[in-house]
């Protein structure tokens, strides 16, 4: 089932268009706590060790999703993210699997090059200009 979090309905006149964008940007900001939140809620309540919040219109991540951190597999393709937080990779230590796919990522924490479980991590379509040297050393 999948949660509607904005109105698609046209709408006539230039005000009226510029009103909707800027309610589905606040709508979308504060529902990407609320989606993680209840994705890790559902997760938690099982045994698995993925999470799928790929084409949820994230813009960012919330440390609620440290809690798991039995998290192997994370798929976030297809989202709104720009920025991934410094400490992620240090919160989520048993990660394997990393779908960061049509992000709007422009680069990745140093924090990257301390991860030992990491074997796949998908970027494609992000406008990264160069990977972290802490990257290359570990992965090179």
């Amino acid at each position: 089932m999948e949660e509607k979090w904005y109105s698609t309905e046209a709408h006539g006149g230039g005000d009226n268009v510029q009103d909707e964008q800027k309610k589905r940007k606040s709508v979308s900001a504060s529902s990407s706590s609320a989606s993680i939140r209840q994705s890790l809620e559902n997760l938690l309540s099982s045994s698995s060790v993925s999470l799928d919040l790929s084409k949820k219109d994230l813009q960012h991540l919330t440390e609620d999703i440290y809690k798991l951190l039995n998290l192997k597999n994370l798929y976030l393709e297809g989202n709104a993210l720009s920025v991934i937080p410094e400490d992620f990779f240090q919160h989520l230590p048993n990660l394997v699997w990393l779908d960061l796919r049509y992000n709007r990522i422009k680069e990745l924490p140093p924090g990257i090059g301390c991860h030992k479980q990491l074997k796949t991590l998908l970027l494609e379509r992000n406008p990264i200009k160069r990977l972290p040297v802490e990257l290359e050393m570990t992965w090179g």
